[in-house]
């Protein structure tokens, strides 16, 4: 009984031995927990399927923008699989999946089961060489564009199919130029439909008609007169049978003067100020901040204050739109001023390269 009155047992203190039995009851209890209820992982795998002809690619290998199949075979309900494809886009549900990659690169895509198991496989992406003319590849015109373009904007032509050497043309205007790179850019200076050729170093040609639209329309500028009253004139007096002679007139001589001859000038043209776009954009920010206004532009524009506007994609005049980017927006007391976002001009080369159309962005 001696360990009863130094409270030791073993040269230790007893609480410290009732708190070594406490944790180890826990322990017990807490392990004999995870085993009763431990549930085994089902097994996973995982198939990746395509439609196109992947001859000569390495497993798991696929283009940019091709639809892959994503299936993981598992006995486990559709609810409780989902997939992270690697490439920050949303997880999905279910067994079977359909995904596809906008970027080159490798990236990791995993099956969840039930929310703690999980199985990994590796996604290599690549730009698409496939030839256009396999017998395995459907026929698809490789000019990659919009099919309507409005007058003034810059057209951007892709393609789809890979060379060494590539030349862009308009059928209809041999004055445009040519491009010889992958990307083309063109202005079409009229509307109507116009033929895209792309003529690659195989040989091969490609066209695609698309069509250039006036966002203004034809309209006629000509204003119609009103119609011509008739008045009803009197009748004049029948003329005389022997009219009186008249008295003959002396003719002068003309005097001759040795003076040379001076040819009658045709009136000078009027010219206008070349002024770059970003420098048509700055005066336009000094209307919104209302230190120009209409007459700093008429030099530069047309028509004046009448020339025609595309703003934010509306049809509008030059004379509304000094309106509207002098007036501020917001709140009453926390009005600010409008701010021009981009500039295009379409310009008059017959006109003293004026501007005839401007296209304005602003918030």
């Amino acid at each position: 009984m001696h360990f009863v009155f130094s409270k030791q047992w073993g040269k230790l203190d007893y609480r410290v031995w009732m708190s070594l039995i406490v944790l180890s009851l826990i322990s017990l209890t807490v392990f004999g927990y995870k085993v009763a209820t431990n549930e085994q992982c089902p097994s996973v795998s995982i198939a990746l399927e395509c439609n196109l002809n992947h001859a000569g690619l390495d497993s798991n290998t696929f283009y940019v923008n091709e639809e892959i199949t994503f299936n993981a075979h598992t006995t486990a309900p559709d609810q409780h699989i989902s997939w992270d494809f690697g490439d920050k886009t949303p997880s999905h549900i279910g067994s079977k999946i359909l995904h596809t990659y906008n970027k080159e690169g490798s990236y990791l895509a995993t099956v969840t089961i039930k929310g703690k198991c999980a199985q990994s496989v590796v996604v290599k992406v690549i730009k698409n060489s496939v030839s256009l003319f396999d017998s395995t590849v459907l026929d698809i015109n490789p000019i990659i564009s919009a099919d309507i373009i409005k007058l003034g904007n810059e057209t951007i032509f892709n393609t789809s199919t890979v060379a060494k050497e590539y030349t862009w043309g308009i059928e209809e205007l041999h004055d445009i130029g040519v491009r010889n790179t992958p990307t083309a850019r063109f202005i079409f200076p009229k509307p109507g439909n116009f033929t895209v050729t792309l003529t690659l170093d195989n040989g091969k040609v490609f066209k695609k008609v698309i069509q250039v639209v006036d966002p203004f329309g034809q309209a006629d500028n000509t204003i119609p007169l009103p119609p011509v009253k008739k008045v009803d004139l009197p009748e004049l007096p029948p003329p005389a049978e022997e009219p009186l002679p008249l008295p003959p007139v002396k003719k002068e001589e003309p005097v001759v003067k040795n003076e040379p001859a001076v040819e009658a000038k045709p009136p000078a043209a009027k010219t206008y100020d070349q002024l770059p776009t970003p420098a048509i954009q700055a005066l336009l920010e000094g209307v919104a901040a209302g230190k120009k206004d209409i007459d700093d532009f008429k030099n530069i524009l047309c028509n004046g204050a009448g020339t025609k506007v595309m703003a934010n994609d509306e049809a509008t005049t030059f004379a509304a739109l000094v309106n509207e980017l002098k007036e501020k927006k917001g709140l009453p007391l926390m009005k600010r001023k409008r701010k021009i976002s981009s500039v295009k001009v379409v310009r008059d080369e017959a006109n003293g390269n004026c501007v005839k159309i401007l296209y304005v962005d602003f918030k």
